[in-house]
């Protein structure tokens, strides 16, 4: 590649003319926005707060490069140059952030002991008590200014009626407030202490707008652009692995039909403008149409893509993070197509010969397929939960998917292969089991990348049979007396549950058949918590919420805060001549359904060592289960 030397000019601009320049409507003759490949806004409230510091104290905060679109501005009736902003983006969203928001950023630190000292004597309050009241009064009342302008309540006046309220607690309408205030008036070194701290403080601002910062002008080719981005983001606040192809995929452009995915594309594009800068892809896409019918970048899509399925498909992904790239869009659609995480570079080239929307619409297929075949054990959610519990590692859901895909479609021209029926069958029966297996078993534990690949390309989940009924057995004991060990043997106390442990996939297969249709559920103990903590001695542990000790209900009913197992509750209710023997040994039986818990296997006496035979038994009801109601998706031992 040809050099081109002394292809940037150097300026340097004051902070204040920066911000003008990115404002919506500046007032200068400069305006910068915001290139297609720029990444979100990264910093958070404390990474901003150091480069505010560093600029108050005087030491260098780096450079600003820009790009002249010198073809724009001729086109544009506003005279201004016209800039993009290649480099620096978190550093000018900090600065803007503390111009527009200046109090927010005024901290008890920036307070002088001597000066809180002052007050405090002033008003007769010289105890340590006071001093943090007055400190802690002055920090919220400068905070609650908008700006550093009398206009708005920045005076001396204000705030000595301020202390006097809060710190001595004087009525607003009292005329001891107007003694205090008239008399601490008349205290001059007090008055210029007060003053002095106004002005001080307001000052501060404009030593951050009048600090300067060399801007660095790119005068070589605009197809450059993207590269130098992806050099300068090597370093610093460093680009996720998926950011990077925002710069390398700039020309790499198709035709989106999926709304869904276009407005989230646009939800990206307005956090930008939600902090005040204007965007390049803004200009020409004012309304739905126009936004429909533009050109996206490989890189957007996917970033669409992946906001778009993790929205639909709560029970599969995690929820999307704002701007931030979802990863399963980008490591989806790789894998469908055959290649391995590493080699997502070459995904251009890969899906050139495909038009872009169909290959989408086969992915979403083989997506809700797998939904489809998982939906008995991950549908519903518990009750008073949030968002659906994953059980599962993104990139093992995606090889579940991509393996789908690969048995549904020729990666030669998207047909349908021609076994595809009776494999579909066939994966509709293995996938269950194969996903209890995987993750009682941590297989996806660590870096997923290469089990993947191995996964996708052995077309695992359609060639490998899932572990027989004996195995199974053998599992399933191994875990439970493993995983399981410091529930067997104490250690929680306290009754806690963790809906996003294994037990309670493994719970959700065996109670399938009994919460099929339901859209939430109840976790309930089998021996209550509170009879439990009842019995244990001074620093002993019970395993109150191990897997022997709960059931999944549709409705808590009866069960919900009740001391007593179902057998004593319904014994003291027949006793009280609430029911009779004879609707007392049907409820029995009924809740010994649904919890998965016949009478003879409650314990039979108190002690640690009665509760722990229970959950043992219960444990080996809950495996006779979970072969009784998925035997068809078992092979014979």
């Amino acid at each position: 590649m040809a050099v081109m030397r002394n292809a940037v000019e150097i300026e340097v601009w004051k902070v204040s003319k920066l911000i003008d320049a990115v404002s919506n409507e500046p007032k200068g003759n400069n305006r910068i926005t915001i290139p297609e490949f720029q990444r979100r806004l990264v910093w958070n409230q404390d990474t901003r707060k150091e480069l505010i510091n560093s600029i108050r104290s005087g030491y260098p905060f780096g450079t600003i490069l820009l790009y002249e679109d010198v073809a724009k501005g001729q086109q544009a009736a506003d005279s201004k140059h016209h800039f993009s902003l290649i480099d620096g983006l978190q550093r000018t969203q900090a600065l803007k952030h503390y111009v527009e928001q200046q109090n927010g950023y005024f901290t008890r630190a920036d307070l002088d002991d001597d000066f809180i000292d002052l007050i405090a004597e002033r008003m007769g309050k010289e105890t340590d008590e006071y001093r943090d009241r007055i400190r802690n009064c002055i920090v919220k009342w400068v905070k609650g200014r908008t700006s550093f302008e009398a206009a708005h309540g920045w005076d001396s006046t204000t705030l000595i009626l301020t202390l006097l309220r809060e710190v001595l607690d004087l009525p607003s309408d009292s005329l001891l407030l107007q003694k205090e205030f008239f008399a601490i008036s008349q205290d001059a070194r007090f008055t210029r202490a007060i003053g002095a701290f106004l002005d001080e403080t307001s000052t501060v601002v404009k030593v951050v707008l009048d600090a300067e910062i060399p801007v660095l002008r790119f005068l070589g080719d605009p197809s450059e652009l993207p590269r130098i981005f992806e050099l300068i983001n090597t370093k610093g606040t460093a680009l996720s692995r998926y950011e990077i192809f925002a710069a390398q995929w700039i020309e790499i452009r198709r035709r989106i039909g999926n709304p869904d995915i276009i407005s989230a594309i646009w939800s990206k594009y307005e956090s930008l403008e939600d902090e005040g800068f204007t965007l390049d892809v803004a200009d020409g896409a004012q309304d739905e149409q126009t936004r429909r019918d533009r050109d996206y970048t490989l890189f957007d899509y996917l970033f669409g893509f992946g906001q778009h399925i993790s929205d639909k498909y709560p029970r599969l992904f995690k929820p999307a993070k704002g701007d931030r790239p979802s990863s399963c869009g980008f490591n989806l659609l790789t894998a469908c197509v055959g290649l391995h995480i590493s080699e997502m570079a070459a995904l251009p080239d890969k899906i050139a010969a495909f038009d872009l929307n169909e290959l989408e619409g086969c992915v979403l297929d083989s997506l809700r397929f797998v939904d489809n075949v998982l939906k008995p054990v991950l549908s519903g959610k518990r009750i008073k939960s949030k968002p659906p519990t994953i059980y599962h590692s993104e990139l093992m859901i995606v090889a579940m998917i991509a393996t789908a895909f690969q048995v549904r479609f020729s990666l030669r021209d998207l047909s349908d292969n021609p076994d595809w029926r009776a494999d579909r069958r066939k994966l509709k029966r293995q996938l269950p089991m194969h996903y209890l297996y995987e993750i009682l078993h941590d297989d996806w534990r660590g870096s997923g990348d290469s089990k993947l690949r191995d996964a996708v390309r052995s077309l695992r989940y359609l060639h490998a049979a899932p572990p027989t009924q004996r195995r199974w057995q053998q599992v399933l004991n191994d875990w439970y007396f493993s995983t399981q060990a410091d529930n067997l043997h104490g250690r929680q106390r306290k009754p806690r549950i963790r809906e996003n442990r294994p037990e309670y996939l493994l719970l959700r297969f065996v109670f399938s058949r009994r919460l099929q249709g339901a859209k939430t559920f109840h976790i309930e103990h089998i021996v209550p918590i509170e009879n439990l903590q009842a019995q244990i001695q001074g620093d002993d542990e019970w395993p109150i919420n191990t897997i022997g000790n709960l059931a999944l209900l549709p409705e808590a009913g009866e069960f919900k805060n009740n001391f007593l197992t179902y057998v004593d509750m319904l014994q003291a209710k027949q006793e009280n001549g609430d029911i009779s023997a004879e609707q007392q040994n049907e409820l029995s039986a009924r809740y010994a359904e649904a919890l998965l818990c016949p009478p003879d296997c409650l314990p039979n006496e108190p002690g640690k060592k009665a509760y722990q035979d229970f959950l043992s038994q219960r444990f080996d009801l809950l495996k006779q289960e979970f072969v009784e109601v998925w035997h068809s998706h078992i092979p014979p031992a």
